[in-house]
């Protein structure tokens, strides 16, 4: 018997990253956001999070990855979330992906303060590396508030160029790497109309669990090279100090 919980401990011990029993730690990610963050329509392992984590094991990277996201969440209400959904766990990455919700409730000069307000936060609370994340699309054809903004030139095209348009601008005022989730999802529908309805369910806002699958593909690498950056704090979170995804285009 013994011998057999010594063989087992053994194997454990085998199966760990030597960067974690060399240093004793892992490192703290936490994904800040709303219902696509949070998946809680997706079945357990094909959540965004689940898959994130799936790829950041392959690589074996040691990391605890924390879903703090919030159904029907702006960026206003994940700031006043920070305290207990970001800060408690006093994270060494976080990454911020609002905009959904945003579009329908907030005017683009509120979604940039409350935005704005979570990265002011994160740097002055935190040694945290932050990642901007932009929302993927709508399906204008199935979503609620599709004929709403119909006048506005279509709901999706709306968020794009207001809500999405304005992460793009704090990244590069802030000097920030950003996940363009949006853009990335849209040249796919760009080459392939009929991969909207693959990727995003009937309520056309939330994500498959094929489509969180492709989302992780693009997002896990970033995350991955952000997360495998040596040292933490401020000085290493700018684009200059980033390696960007192979795959990602510039804008």
């Amino acid at each position: 018997m013994k011998g057999l919980l010594k063989l087992m401990a053994t194997l454990l011990l085998m199966s760990v990253p030597k960067t974690m029993v060399a240093e004793g730690k892992t490192n703290i990610v936490v994904m800040l956001g709303d219902s696509t963050t949070l998946c809680s329509r997706n079945k357990p392992g094909s959540k965004l999070t689940d898959c994130i984590q799936a790829y950041l094991r392959a690589q074996s990277l040691p990391v605890t990855l924390i879903n703090s996201g919030k159904g029907s969440d702006t960026a206003k209400g994940g700031y006043a979330r920070l305290p207990a959904a970001v800060l408690a766990h006093e994270p060494d990455v976080v990454t911020v992906a609002f905009g959904l919700n945003d579009t329908i409730l907030l005017s683009p000069a509120e979604y940039r303060l409350w935005l704005e307000k979570i990265i002011q936060d994160l740097r002055q609370k935190t040694r945290a590396k932050i990642m901007l994340v932009t929302s993927t699309p709508f399906n204008n054809a199935r979503h609620a508030g599709g004929k709403q903004f119909a006048v506005k030139g279509g709901l999706d095209e709306y968020m794009d160029e207001n809500i999405c348009a304005q992460t793009r601008k704090l990244a590069r005022e802030y000097d920030l790497p950003i996940c363009d989730l949006h853009r990335y999802f849209t040249d796919k529908f760009k080459k392939d109309p009929a991969l909207i309805n693959v990727y995003i369910l009937p309520d056309g806002v939330h994500l498959t669990d094929e489509g969180n699958r492709v989302a992780a593909e693009y997002l896990a690498p970033m995350l991955a090279m952000l997360i495998g950056r040596p040292g933490s704090g401020n000085t290493q979170n700018t684009k200059a100090g980033y390696a960007r995804n192979p795959n990602a285009k510039e804008y």
